[in-house]
């Protein structure tokens, strides 16, 4: 049986958290071994160098497998009609990746020493920040060249938001959303939905409004409209905040008494 539009972008958001995951790993190891925290001036542009080059070798990658991704996912959704040319994301500016690794690195170890941690723990933070940092860069890789195939799409309608299976109260709400529709971004001028560092979330295409959405957005529709009767702007999003960590720790504590 051939596998349904819904399953097709799981199994890509999947393999796409596996590739930006062996990407920040092996940025990890750079870190560790190239980025010396007692002498960060001297040793960042090495360090900088051989990440960048990481970081850009995976996001081929990412782009390659979105838009892989994109020609099956149309298939899986009956779409008929001619595939547009993919549009592969481009490389990232270089200033913009060395000023990213320049603040999650150094400028973090800096200002984590200046508020008393210890050298170890001051290279850990940066460490982790970096990672995270290095896993956003190369999934969007992968985001870019859906977005914009979708826009040369003249069947797309828009894209939805795929969360991965535990993502943080932020990206929920921007599921609970539902679909991205081209004509609402361009009255708004939004181009792009937000995506934070160590996010695991994919844009999926939409082809009819009466398409299903995609993970488990309707339940977070339906949570988001059940916390927050009542109220609107700031207020709305701390009850769904709250109501949604809830049910993700008794989720978690389920799943540990099981």
């Amino acid at each position: 049986m051939a596998p349904t539009a819904d399953q097709v972008a799981d199994e890509y958001r999947r393999l796409q958290s596996q590739l930006s995951g062996e990407a920040a790993a092996q940025v990890t190891v750079a870190y560790e071994t190239l980025l010396n925290p007692l002498d960060l001036e001297r040793t960042f542009p090495l360090y900088a160098e051989v990440v960048a080059q990481i970081i850009e070798a995976a996001r081929q990658s990412a782009a390659v497998l979105a838009g892989a991704f994109y020609i099956a996912h149309r298939e899986a959704s009956r779409v008929l009609g001619e595939v547009p040319a993919i549009a592969y994301a481009g490389q990232l500016p270089p200033a913009l990746l060395s000023t990213s690794l320049l603040v999650t690195g150094p400028v973090r170890v800096k200002r984590l020493t200046a508020q008393g941690a210890s050298p170890a723990q001051a290279a850990a933070g940066g460490r982790v920040a970096t990672a995270r940092a290095a896993i956003r860069h190369v999934t969007d890789g992968g985001r870019a060249t859906i977005r914009d195939t979708t826009r040369r799409d003249r069947l797309a309608l828009g894209f939805a938001r795929l969360t991965d299976g535990d993502p943080c109260y932020f990206c929920a709400m921007l599921a609970s959303r539902g679909p991205v529709y081209e004509s609402e971004l361009a009255a708004v001028g939004d181009e792009d939905d937000p995506y934070h560092d160590g996010c695991g979330c994919v844009p999926a295409p939409v082809y009819r409004r009466a398409d299903p959405w995609p993970g488990q957005a309707r339940e977070y529709e339906s949570l988001w409209k059940d916390a927050t009767t009542g109220r609107s702007g700031r207020a709305a999003i701390n009850a769904f905040r709250r109501a949604y960590e809830a049910r993700q720790r008794a989720t978690r504590e389920g799943a540990q008494t099981a």
